[in-house]
């Protein structure tokens, strides 16, 4: 079976505190003033009502990464950029997720939205005065579809005989193998060298940021074209200069058993 690096790649990425005009919102004063907001399973019961969000929130978000089929977004001919699904739901006296809306740009992100959401497991209800009561719960599904015709995202496929290798990666993997160990590594380099305190400066009610990294992996296995997309120019030019450091590969990228320049492309998301 042939082996080959597919350049157009659907990222996605969940993040819980949002609202939007275009669905009506929910009443957070239910859930700020509630006595114990709902708890997710396996979190800590004992936390405290704005650590039960955050773990609730991170839970439900690898979740919803877990279960969503984003390749359905490849068929309906959505413009490239950010694609937003608003989700809106209830968790009732039993910890039962209900009344789920969902509103995004076509109806087949809608149904598969309410699909996923539900598949969650039940909660442990919110509590008010000692009662079980019914919470309202939101938050955005956001997926960046790429540019098929950008420069990172060429119509013709690259046929990749053997992945770049990072350094610390054994280059006997197979294809699947390295391509997750130097994936794996630049991620991990791009995490450990990230100013956190420019994100946190940025986005000071935030606890994380995303941004897409484009670059290519040349014949001498350095990086070079690095391009950077993001919410606030300051996170994309840190991006930029973070990529510029990553050290030269143990070994580039080949093609029909020759060096070749290998596009690249990673969505990241830094918590801080």
């Amino acid at each position: 079976m042939k082996k080959q690096l597919l350049l157009c790649v659907l990222f996605i990425s969940f993040t819980v505190y949002a609202q939007d005009e275009n669905i009506k919102p929910i009443k957070t004063d239910s859930i700020e003033h509630i006595e114990k907001v709902p708890i997710y399973k396996g979190c800590n019961e004992n936390l405290s009502n704005l650590e039960l969000k955050v773990c609730m929130g991170e839970a439900m978000s690898k979740f919803v990464s877990k279960n969503f089929n984003v390749n359905i977004a490849n068929t309906l001919n959505l413009p490239a950029g950010e694609v937003r699904i608003l989700v809106q739901f209830k968790i009732d006296t039993i910890g039962n997720v209900i009344g789920i809306r969902a509103k995004a740009p076509h109806p087949k992100l809608e149904e598969e939205t309410i699909r996923v959401l539900k598949l969650l497991p039940k909660l442990k209800p919110g509590m008010q005065d000692g009662k079980a009561v019914t919470v309202p719960y939101g938050f955005p599904i956001k997926f960046v579809i790429e540019n098929k015709k950008s420069k990172m995202q060429v119509s013709n496929t690259i046929k990749i005989d053997k992945y770049p290798v990072y350094r610390g990666c054994n280059e006997e993997l197979d294809f699947l193998g390295l391509k997750t160990c130097t994936t794996d590594k630049i991620k991990d380099f791009i995490k450990l060298s990230f100013d956190l305190e420019l994100a946190d400066r940025l986005f000071p009610l935030e606890k994380s940021t995303q941004f897409l990294v484009e670059f290519v992996i040349d014949k001498n296995g350095k990086v070079k074209d690095i391009n950077a997309k993001a919410h606030k120019r300051e996170i994309a030019a840190e991006a930029i200069k973070v990529v510029k450091r990553l050290p030269k590969f143990k070994k580039p990228g080949y093609s029909n058993g020759k060096p070749t320049d290998v596009p690249y492309s990673i969505l990241m998301t830094i918590y801080f």
